[in-house]
């Protein structure tokens, strides 16, 4: 009497499992790669973004302290230009060069029409990835 005989055959072999993993490999490798340059654009970017706002902030504290604060302190002795260039605590890497310039306007067919102007000039420097980088903000403020 012949018995048959029936095997279940339930698992994977070893082969199987290891072309499974390198095509699964092969797919998942340019996810990765696409993963690592989107955060380092990300860090990229959120420095960018970070030194606008150093420029921002400073032009405001500037700009909101008036003309006259401006020549006391800017311009007294200096004459017509001061630049003064910091580090700037909590940003790690970042330094601020800030410049204010006199300029007088006059239009030369009504030589009474004087204006004098500040020219504000705010520029952030920091490195990324060994590379010098630097966000520039120009402003004029009328002193009339």
């Amino acid at each position: 009497m012949n018995i048959p005989v029936i095997r279940l055959n339930g698992g994977y072999t070893f082969i199987e499992l290891l072309i499974a993993i390198t095509i699964l490999g092969i797919v998942i490798a340019p996810f990765l790669a696409l993963f690592s340059g989107s955060f380092l654009a990300i860090s990229s970017a959120g420095r960018q973004s970070a030194a606008v706002n150093l420029c921002r902030e400073q032009m405001e504290t500037i700009k909101s302290s008036g003309c006259s604060t401006l020549h006391t302190a800017y311009l007294e002795g200096s004459g017509s230009y001061s630049n003064i260039e910091e580090t700037i605590d909590g940003f790690n890497g970042f330094r601020r060069n800030t410049s204010i310039e006199t300029f007088t306007f006059s239009c030369e067919s009504e030589p009474s029409l004087e204006l004098d102007l500040l020219l504000i000039e705010v520029t952030v420097h920091w490195t990324d990835r060994s590379k010098e980088n630097s966000e520039t903000l120009l402003s004029f403020l009328s002193c009339r």
